[in-house]
C-alpha cells in the first residue's frame, strides 16, 4: 500500500520533469536547426520576431475571445503550461471544423472551400511551427515575466481605483468587500489580465535584449 502511494505521488513529478526536459531539449534543437535550415541564429530570430509571435498568438486567441481566459499559459509548472498551449492550439482548429460540418451549414460552402482549405492548411502549419519554435522558449520567458501575474493570482488582496475630481483614489479591500463599479471603481489588482501582462513584460524584455544583441 505504501509502495503504491509512493508511485502515485512520484508520477506527476516525473511527468513535470520530463516536460521541463522536453521544453529545454526543444530549445536546444532549435539552436541546432535554425543555422542549418534558416541560416540564422535561433536566439537572434526569437528576439527580433516579437511582432510575428504576437500576431500568431493573437490569431490562435481569436477562438478564445481572450487568452487571459487560460491563465495556465503563465504557469511555472511546465506540464500545466504545455497542456494550456495544446488547448490554445486545438480550439481554433476544432471551431473551424465545426463551421465546415454540413449539418451546421445554413448554406453550402461553395467556392469558398478553396480559400478556406488554404487557410486551414496554413493555420495548421502555423500551429505546429508555434508549438515547435515559440512555445519552448516562451515557457522560460513567461517563467520570468509571468511571475507578477502568478503572485496576483495567488493573492486575496483586492485593489480598486477610481478617478474623482482629477485625482486617483485607491482602495485595498478583501475579495468580498469589493466596491461597486457603479460608483466608478475598477479592478486594479493586475489579476484579470495575467497572460496580457506577462506578454507585455515579455515584449519589453525581448525588445531590450534585441537592442543589446545588436549593440
Amino acid at each position: 500500500m505504501i509502495t503504491e502511494l509512493k508511485k502515485t505521488s512520484l508520477r506527476p513529478q516525473v511527468l513535470i520533469s520530463l516536460t521541463f526536459a522536453g521544453l529545454l531539449l526543444a530549445c536546444g534543437a532549435n539552436f541546432l536547426i535554425f543555422p542549418i535550415f534558416f541560416e540564422r541564429n535561433y536566439l537572434e530570430w526569437y528576439l527580433s520576431a516579437g511582432p510575428m509571435i504576437a500576431l500568431a498568438t493573437a490569431a490562435f486567441g481569436a477562438a478564445w475571445g481572450s487568452l487571459d481566459k487560460n491563465p495556465a499559459l503563465i504557469s511555472a509548472n511546465p506540464l500545466t503550461y504545455f497542456g494550456a498551449c495544446l488547448q490554445v492550439a486545438g480550439l481554433p482548429l476544432y471551431s473551424l471544423g465545426a463551421h465546415l460540418k454540413s449539418g451546421n451549414r445554413v448554406e453550402p460552402v461553395g467556392f469558398e472551400v478553396v480559400p478556406v482549405s488554404c487557410l486551414a492548411i496554413s493555420l495548421t502549419i502555423a500551429i505546429f511551427a508555434w508549438l515547435l519554435f515559440i512555445v519552448p522558449a516562451q515557457y522560460f520567458l513567461f517563467l520570468v515575466t509571468g511571475s507578477l501575474s502568478r503572485i496576483a493570482q495567488t493573492s486575496t488582496a483586492q485593489t480598486s481605483a477610481r478617478i474623482q475630481s482629477g485625482q486617483v483614489e485607491i482602495l485595498e479591500s478583501g475579495p468580498d468587500d469589493r466596491p461597486m463599479p457603479e460608483e466608478g471603481w475598477w479592478d486594479a489588482s493586475l489579476r484579470n489580465k495575467p497572460v496580457t501582462l506577462a506578454s507585455a513584460f515579455g515584449a519589453a524584455i525581448l525588445f531590450l535584449l534585441h537592442l543589446l544583441w545588436n549593440y
